[in-house]
């Protein structure tokens, strides 16, 4: 398996000739990053990374579930049976296959009021890290909107400059549904590792304003940068296609 990666002092941009060999690489990093503990601590996103896993999770040798707990890196505000329900696609694509269970997944209450349910969700996920001031996920993978969001933080939005919450709540997403639960800015930029995973030619006119332009005003994928973390990027070719920046080639694997 071969990679174009390039290090900078903040992140690592690994681009993949395909969609197959970045899934592998993830699930890579998945097995590396859970080995040795007895709990590991995630944050997953939804949409594609949903396929993604739970058709290369069940593959990939090494990997030890039992200790993870599941958290998400925003919520819709939906019935889990609605298919915009993050949680929802999870549960009908990779909890059947046996590798994670129901009780792994840390859930939003969706019949709660949206600020009342990031009030819960907050307690929950303060659960999941007994005795620490602050949440320090070991794993968070998120995604990038063409606009430059992620999770459900968007471009202009007031929740950016929130630094007092573990999670959020959205009522007027410009993507439906509206209602959300978000993640904030510094909870993600706590994660020991956060990794973006970004494919398709519809996210390179993004991907170079974020990775190769300095704003004064950040996308909200570009205000992410780990306090103590690493941040990795996980492109394909097309959604590389326009960045300049110089890039060694190197196997990761």
């Amino acid at each position: 398996l071969r990679a174009r990666s390039v290090m900078s002092s903040s992140h690592q941009i690994c681009v993949f000739s395909s969609p197959a060999e970045l899934a592998l690489s993830l699930t890579q990093l998945l097995v590396h990053e859970s080995q040795g503990t007895c709990s590991f601590r995630l944050a997953l996103s939804g949409g594609s990374l949903v396929q993604l896993l739970s058709r290369e999770l069940p593959k990939t040798a090494g990997l030890n579930t039992a200790g993870w707990k599941v958290a998400f890196c925003d919520e819709r505000l939906v019935p889990f049976s609605d298919p915009e329900s993050t949680y929802g696609e999870y549960k009908r694509q990779l909890v059947p296959l046996g590798l994670l269970s129901e009780s792994q997944f840390v859930t939003i209450d969706p019949a709660l009021p949206v600020e009342e349910a990031a009030v819960d969700y907050t307690k929950k996920v303060r659960e999941l890290f007994p005795g620490d001031d602050h949440p320090v996920f070991d794993l968070v993978i998120l995604g990038i909107g063409p606009d430059g969001h992620t999770a459900s933080l968007f471009p202009g939005h007031p929740l950016l400059q929130v630094t007092d919450k573990v999670v959020a709540p959205i009522s007027d997403s410009p993507k439906p549904p509206p209602q959300r639960v978000t993640l904030t800015l510094p909870v993600i930029n706590a994660a020991k590792t956060v990794v973006f995973v970004a494919t398709g030619e519809g996210k390179a006119a993004v991907l170079k304003r974020i990775l190769q332009e300095e704003e004064s005003d950040p996308l909200p994928a570009a205000r992410v940068s780990p306090v103590h973390g690493k941040l990795l990027w996980f492109l394909d070719e097309p959604a590389a296609r326009e960045l300049t920046c110089p890039v060694e080639k190197h196997s990761v694997l």
